[in-house]
């Protein structure tokens, strides 16, 4: 009988994770405030997407402005307020009110005044140009419909130089490869910056080139017959 139970409970799991990755590709369909609890746990397979190797990959500066896309319950919000310095700001982005309740109350217990709280849809943050220094999404791209549509407002929000980390794992029913990360961050005008992980997940650091590195990338592939006889040197100040 327990064997029966036990097979029974894996099979409905397997068809919620089935339908719920199904329904998320027609309409938003993030995970309930209700069971939270669920996205709040540190894996310890997917040692990549806990929140302290997500601060590590990021390395934030103190001061820093960063977005927390799809937060949830503040699992990563939290230790990225920590990490900053009163002259930092995280600012949390959800779609749902109630998750955005709970990280209120966190920063109350935690005493943290460093967490500004943002209830929109991540294709439309509204953030100002250039007004962010980094960004996470963190299992949080595949509960997006049309999730390319993403990449160019943060994009655009980041300033030059910015980073947005992007972390998942196959234990999200909404799991996205990190091919098709790095191909939809790519068209926005991303850059791969770093990749870690293993089977079960992975974290990718894309970063936004700045002008000037995007010009001399430029003319480096246009001219590539001079850059073969150019000295070393000339391109060693480059940063």
């Amino acid at each position: 009988m327990a064997l029966i139970l036990s097979v029974l409970a894996l099979c409905a799991v397997a068809a919620i994770w089935f339908f719920w990755r199904r329904g998320s590709r027609q309409r938003l369909l993030p995970c309930p405030a209700s069971i939270s609890w669920l996205v709040e746990m540190e894996n310890p397979l997917a040692r990549v997407t806990r929140s302290a190797a997500i601060l590590r990959h990021l390395d934030p500066g103190t001061s820093d402005c960063i977005a927390d896309i799809g937060c949830g319950p503040g699992r990563v919000t939290i230790p990225l307020a920590r990490a900053l310095s009163a002259g930092g700001e995280v600012i949390a982005l959800d779609v749902q009110a109630e998750m955005l309740t709970k990280i209120a109350a966190k920063a109350e217990q935690n005493g943290l005044t460093n967490i500004r709280l943002l209830l929109c849809d991540a294709r439309e943050p509204n953030l100002p140009d250039g007004s962010l220094d980094a960004a996470v999404m963190v299992m949080a791209l595949g509960e997006i419909p049309d999730a390319k549509r993403v990449f160019p407002v943060i994009h655009a929000a980041l300033r030059e130089d910015g980073k947005l980390l992007v972390c998942e794992s196959v234990f999200d029913p909404h799991y996205v490869s990190h091919k098709k990360v790095v191909e939809m961050a790519a068209a926005a005008g991303f850059v791969e910056s770093s990749h870690q992980g293993n089977r079960f997940a992975y974290s990718v650091v894309l970063q936004k080139p700045s002008r000037l590195s995007g010009n001399l990338r430029r003319q480096h592939a246009a001219r590539p017959e001079k850059l073969l006889s150019e000295p070393q040197h000339a391109c060693g100040s480059q940063k």
